[in-house]
């Protein structure tokens, strides 16, 4: 029944140990004795927080004092800045461990005390977030830190931060608890749940393959964009300048799917985009140069007059498509190209795709290593000759990553085709022009700042060392990939480590490839959230260097990527973004190009 208890004034906080139990008010400590509290000490140095040892030893936080009941006759041991360890700012909450160690949560951060004599403050630690801590609680392998910023999971493995959109409904966290499986995070909003549920990457696959066709435009798996965050069905799928690079990881992945599960459903998958790559293809009318993207009547844009669309006629009517091409959208063709060939591709589709690839090859070495658009100029970035690479330096930045890509884009043709001609200008231009040498060198030190060129070159790599014969060649591009991979593993990047891995026939990296698979969220939303907000968080000022704005100095957990996290290989440090839903591709072409070259397996 119920019971009430006379106090002073209002109750902050109730705690027990050592079988005794303690109320404290803004007055007094209470201990409850024989069915009832009563007054063991008062104080008016402004009590914040009560927590109560195994032993039974009562501690009172105190806004600049620290109390504990002590002594025969009872009274507090008081502890102040200044003539003890204790910090000299505003101390906010207070809780102990089994071990009787105090964990004091102030405005500088998390203090630990042994109760005696020995202060360990937050720079000693080390990986505590420098910020102001209004409530701790132990988690079952972690400590919850209670913030204005979100809630800081710290373990000795990592730090896990968790704050409004993706997670909670506020970042103002007033108080947290886990209970192993769930965390309870109390807001200024209201109460945020999670709950983590035991999965496998094989499981996982199957849900991302699942949702791929929310992002399927006529065979074009991209994006969607104007969306509510976790609707799919909300949003249009967005027209893109990378429609061909983005659905080649979908091609890919499903090429590969069929080879190792005989499934027809992922060859059925594969050859709708495939089809739509070959319309990319031939849809300009100048041989050999892919269109960036299509767009019909009824669709964003069409008829807008801009002008890198050009209208022209198919067999279903009218139709636009876009020049401009770069060197990123034949990286995605080539790419595509080759595991459709060698995995799903039957004899008429393979001769397709032999006339495709030759036609772009045969126009870029008709228009001296170059794409040339519509108006008969070239495009702005698919240039691979040495006159511009070795001759030029505005080509500093391309010189090894595009002599990569043209390297690998005349050995897929030539294996595609046959056509020898193709080997004597690959010849020509490692004898002659030293890409191979150029090739060494193909990543830059660029502040974390340019991913697209990490994924691009991974892309032709891979092609590169599944048919490249001459190992003086392959000597140089492992050294080359040595490099690269010493500088973004940190990352994360996991077509990066399975290229790495494939290259150099390891198994090394696959801690690394399934740990990175396994934090990709099941929710493929941006969350427009500010991620510079958190305490931790250090800015690399050198991207100013590269026209880009300041980002992490450091990689964030992918959990904690609340921008295009399904963008691997690109978002491993940006503070925001707008909101969009991106498709899971490119997480499905890393895990099943992993199980290809036998990194993953299905019971993974």
């Amino acid at each position: 029944g119920k019971t009430d208890h006379p106090f002073d004034s209002s109750v902050l906080k109730v705690a027990a140990g050592g079988g005794k139990v303690y109320a404290l008010t803004s007055k007094a400590l209470y201990r409850l004795e024989d069915g009832a509290f009563q007054n063991v000490q008062a104080t008016d140095l402004r009590p914040v927080d009560l927590t109560v040892t195994d032993d039974g030893d009562a501690w009172v936080l105190c806004e600049h004092a620290l109390h504990v009941l002590m002594a025969k006759r009872e009274r507090f041991g008081t502890r102040f800045p200044g003539m003890t360890g204790l910090p000299s700012c505003p101390l906010y909450c207070l809780t102990c461990d089994t071990l009787g160690t105090l964990w004091l949560g102030t405005e500088e951060g998390v203090y630990l005390y042994d109760g005696k004599s020995e202060w360990i403050a937050p720079e000693q630690s080390g990986v505590f977030p420098r910020c102001p801590v209004k409530q701790l609680a132990f988690g079952k392998e972690n400590v919850l830190l209670s913030t204005d910023s979100g809630l800081y999971a710290v373990s000795g493995e990592e730090t896990a931060w968790y704050c409004e959109g993706r997670y909670l409904l506020d970042n103002r966290v007033k108080a947290a608890f886990s209970d192993g499986d769930t965390l309870y995070v109390g807001t200024g909003e209201g109460m945020s749940v999670l709950t983590f549920i035991p999965s496998t990457l094989s499981r996982k696959e199957e849900y991302y393959r699942s949702v791929v066709p929310f992002f399927d435009r006529d065979g074009y798996v991209t994006r969607r964009v104007g969306t509510t965050p976790g609707d799919f069905s909300s949003g249009r799928v967005q027209i893109t300048d990378n429609d061909g690079l983005f659905s080649a990881d979908w091609i890919v992945s499903e090429s590969i799917r069929y080879a190792l599960t005989g499934d027809a459903e992922a060859r059925n998958h594969a050859k709708r985009s495939m089809e739509a790559l070959w319309k990319l293809e031939t849809v300009s009318g100048i041989p050999g140069f892919p269109a960036r993207a299509v767009r019909r009547p009824g669709e964003e844009g069409f008829g807008n007059g801009h002008c890198e669309w050009h209208l022209t006629a198919d067999e279903r009517g009218p139709v636009e498509w876009k020049g401009e091409t770069s060197s990123d959208e034949l990286v995605g063709h080539f790419f595509a190209s080759a595991w459709y060939f060698d995995l799903c591709a039957d004899e008429t589709e393979k001769k397709t795709i032999a006339e495709n690839l030759g036609a772009i090859l045969t126009h870029v070495l008709e228009h001296d290593w170059t794409l040339h658009d519509a108006d008969g100029k070239p495009t702005s970035w698919a240039h691979f000759g040495p006159d511009d690479l070795n001759a030029d330096e505005s080509w500093s930045w391309e010189k090894g990553g595009n002599a990569l890509e043209i390297l690998s884009f005349l050995l897929i043709g030539y294996h595609v085709t046959g056509n020898a001609a193709y080997l004597e200008k690959r010849r020509e231009l490692i004898k002659k022009h030293h890409y191979a040498l150029n090739m060494l060198c193909y990543k830059k030190d660029d502040a974390h700042s340019n991913h697209i060129d990490d994924r691009l070159t991974a892309y032709v790599g891979i092609c590169l060392i599944r048919y490249e014969t001459d190992e003086a060649l392959l000597r140089l591009y492992r050294l080359a990939l040595r490099r690269h991979y010493s500088y973004i593993r940190d990352e994360g990047y996991v077509f990066a480590a399975i290229l790495y891995s494939a290259a150099n026939g390891t198994e090394s990296e696959g801690a690394v490839i399934r740990r990175a698979l396994a934090e990709f969220p099941y929710d493929l939303s941006y969350y427009k959230t500010d991620l510079s907000k958190r305490w931790d968080f250090r800015f690399e000022e050198r991207t100013a260097l590269f026209g880009e704005e300041p980002h992490s100095k450091t990689p964030l957990r992918r959990p904690e990527r609340l921008t295009e996290v399904m963008h691997d290989g690109g978002r491993e440090y940006l503070c925001n973004t707008d909101s969009a839903i991106l498709s899971p591709c490119c997480w499905l072409v890393s895990y099943w190009t992993a199980r290809y070259f036998g990194l993953l397996t299905a019971e993974d």
